[in-house]
């Protein structure tokens, strides 16, 4: 339940992603502003709606949600003077997460065309809105993921400081089946890939052994074993992905024993897929030698 009234006075100390705005800016965005009230436990966004609001929260805390899978996990939280709602205003974007109060919170809410009016404007607040975009997005990517969740916070925000955003067309290939990868793993941040090789029996089809989608690992299995990509990975939408390099990744490996057994156990299972989607085309000896054995042990993965 939530109740509406008209926006007093935004203070920008309180939300300094409005410090960039020129004063007429802001005046203007107060006037179009509604307060709204809502009660514990309203969904104000939910995951793949596009709301047509940025949401600039004044009093209260909520939560956010997103689906991985077949799991809703809780990814993070939003406290007074936090924004959201970005991302659907600067990029057309179904909203990535849900967004629901815990307790009794107090909303500014701005309409999208009030806001993209600003934006189209005022360059500072457009960098600013797409810098925090980024970093939710990439936060809730990590967050869902099983290999970087069992990771401390602090571990996953120095991942978001270093990290390098990688974007790629509908079409454009990220990696093809043979290639020798320059020491990095990737994470899908938003958009679709395909992960496919050649089909063992006919020359001019592909095999396509899985999709990748927001909050997936590629690429750590030429990574874990020490090998070129045993698959190419296409984008089948525009995709952003966040880069890891293999040194981060392997010292990770050596401090955080959760995180070093995750990640063998996320090979062995795409081996174990791989190998199934194989052994029906070309027998279980092939199969074995193009998946499973190149997988290390256990001892020698943690010795690496």
């Amino acid at each position: 339940m939530s109740t509406h009234e008209d926006a007093t006075r935004i203070d920008a100390q309180q939300f300094p992603i409005l410090a960039v705005l020129f004063p007429d800016e802001r005046t203007f965005l107060e006037a179009m502003a509604s307060r709204t009230h809502y009660l514990p436990g309203v969904p104000i966004i939910q995951e793949g709606q596009r709301p047509e609001t940025l949401f600039l929260v004044h009093e209260g805390l909520l939560k956010v949600n997103k689906r991985h899978g077949d799991r809703i996990i809780e990814v993070g939280s939003i406290t007074p003077g936090d924004v959201f709602g970005e991302a659907s205003i600067l990029y057309g974007s179904p909203a990535g997460a849900s967004v629901i109060s815990i307790e009794s919170s107090v909303l500014y809410e701005l309409p999208g065309d009030a806001v993209r009016r600003i934006l189209d404007n005022n360059e500072r607040f457009f960098r600013a809105l797409s810098q925090l975009a980024e970093q939710r997005v990439a936060a809730s990517a990590l967050a869902v993921n099983p290999l970087f969740a069992v990771l401390p916070q602090a571990v996953r925000e120095v991942i978001l400081h270093n990290g390098r955003i990688l974007s790629l067309d509908a079409g454009e290939q990220l990696f093809q089946e043979g290639q020798r990868e320059e020491g990095v793993m990737y994470l899908v941040l938003q958009g679709e890939a395909e992960i496919s090789i050649p089909h063992p029996e006919e020359k001019d089809r592909k095999l396509v052994l899985a999709k990748a989608t927001s909050g997936d690992e590629i690429g750590e299995i030429a990574l874990v074993c020490d090998m070129p990509h045993a698959a190419t990975v296409t984008a089948i939408t525009p995709l952003k992905l966040l880069t890891i390099r293999k040194e981060s990744v392997l010292a990770w490996k050596r401090r955080y024993p959760a995180f070093r057994d995750a990640l063998y156990q996320c090979v062995a299972d795409k081996m174990q897929r791989s190998y199934h989607s194989l052994s029906a085309l070309v027998g279980e000896e092939k199969a074995q030698t193009l998946t499973k054995d190149h997988l290390p042990s256990m001892d020698a993965w943690e010795r690496l």
